[in-house]
């Protein structure tokens, strides 16, 4: 099947003060959504060893039409989409136990050799195995190329070992806390963001000391995410309605 679902209830932990699924709650899921599929077709996390191959996210571009409140139950529709070479779009649909469409999303994820930390190319049965769709759930193509800007330094911070998953580097969900800190406190309280998008540079690792950038351009807000020296950008998240 090249379209996955994945059910589950919207967790406790994963939603606001007002018992809505925050961003981070939903992106949570869409990671976990594509797992599963993974995990399924027999390239998941525990496959890791025997293939020596993982999937590292470069790219989120995330819309909310609605929050659904704790204890709902969803369906996550995601699948993969051009895999060429080295890499592979992955789509998302989510939807409550109403078949309303609470959300749409779209990926990019590069495949990386775990012995080499090198890049590698798709293996053709990988490709056989995923089935990849043609279609989008958004008309326009992943912005590839944002570019942050230095301003006053909104957070800085020092990762912990909290921060590291099974990859030995900062969980992409992590950029997103970071990015949040660093939004100024007017902008934080009283804007809803609905759209999100991550733009994922390099790999931050354990001790590495960040500073977050915060800017306002053409109706988004943005925050990039630099290394203590200020000549590495790991990233650029990008909030807006």
């Amino acid at each position: 099947m090249s379209i996955h679902e994945y059910k589950m209830n919207v967790r406790f932990l994963d939603v606001d003060k007002d018992n809505f699924l925050t961003t981070k709650g939903f992106i949570t899921y869409l990671q976990e959504a594509a797992g599963n599929h993974s995990d399924c077709l027999g390239y998941g996390l525990t496959d890791t060893e025997k293939y020596n191959l993982s999937w590292i996210i470069s790219n989120w571009k995330l819309k909310i039409f609605d929050r659904p409140k704790s204890g709902t139950a969803l369906t996550i529709k995601t699948w993969a989409r051009n895999l060429v070479r080295f890499y592979s779009y992955r789509d998302f649909e989510v939807y409550d136990d109403n078949n309303k469409l609470l959300a749409i999303a779209s990926s990019k994820w590069i495949l990386i050799n775990t012995k080499t930390k090198s890049v590698t190319r798709i293996p053709d049965d990988m490709i056989n195995s995923y089935l990849p769709e043609d279609f989008s759930v958004f008309d326009e193509a992943l912005n590839e190329k944002y570019k942050g800007q230095i301003s006053d330094i909104c957070y800085e911070y020092q990762i912990q070992r909290r921060d590291i998953d099974t990859n030995n580097h900062v969980n992409n969900l992590f950029y997103l806390d970071f990015a949040l800190e660093a939004l100024p406190e007017n902008i934080y309280s009283n804007i809803n963001f609905n759209n999100v998008e991550i733009l994922y540079k390099k790999e931050i690792l354990y001790k590495d000391k960040i500073k977050c950038f915060y800017s306002y351009d053409s109706g988004k807000h943005v925050v990039t995410i630099m290394n203590e020296n200020l000549d590495t950008t790991y990233a650029v998240v990008c909030f807006y309605e």
